[in-house]
């Protein structure tokens, strides 16, 4: 987010030496998560036994592990790389990439399954590939309060599922 908002500091203040550093220094940060972090099918840096997993898990050392220190779940391993959720997430999680991870764990009513907080953080990430589907999700009658995280509110979700509906529909 730091990143992200000396770019954003430099556009309002008009300082482009400064927007240009924050665009540079987001552009290397999401390239080293998605050579290191996340695994889109193209990936070349990481052993190709590893790329299916779609995202780490725990990375230290020279090991990787797909898992988390909280859980084994496949929502907390892939859901812990989904957050925070903010504007310029799909620069970091790439269309490609999310559909991916989706079709590969949580397509074909999988992520209806999943109950708590992590649902909502799964229906926000795939708000990246289908805004209006992440939309309709978090604006039916029957949401549940329970499918939010604790670090979110269903009005972001809304307005970051909405945010993606205005610039990815065509008119």
């Amino acid at each position: 987010m730091h990143t992200y908002s000396i770019m954003l500091w430099g556009l309002v203040s008009g300082d482009q030496n400064m927007a240009a550093r924050g665009r540079l220094m987001l552009a290397i940060q999401a390239r080293a998560m998605r050579d290191y972090y996340l695994y889109s099918s193209d990936n070349k840096v990481q052993p190709k036994e590893f790329v299916g997993n779609k995202a780490a898990g725990i990375l230290f050392e020279n090991k990787i592990d797909h898992t988390t220190y909280f859980g084994t779940n496949v929502e907390y391993i892939q859901g812990i790389h989904m957050l925070p959720l903010l504007p310029h997430t799909p620069f970091v999680r790439t269309p490609t990439f999310v559909e991916e991870e989706w079709d590969t764990y949580f397509s074909k009513g999988r992520a209806d399954a999943v109950v708590g907080g992590w649902k909502g953080i799964l229906f926000g990430n795939y708000a990246t590939i289908d805004p209006q589907g992440a939309y309709k999700f978090f604006s039916s009658p029957d949401f549940d309060p329970g499918w939010l995280d604790g670090g979110a509110s269903l009005t972001w979700y809304l307005c970051y599922a909405a945010g993606k509906l205005l610039l990815f529909s065509t008119p």
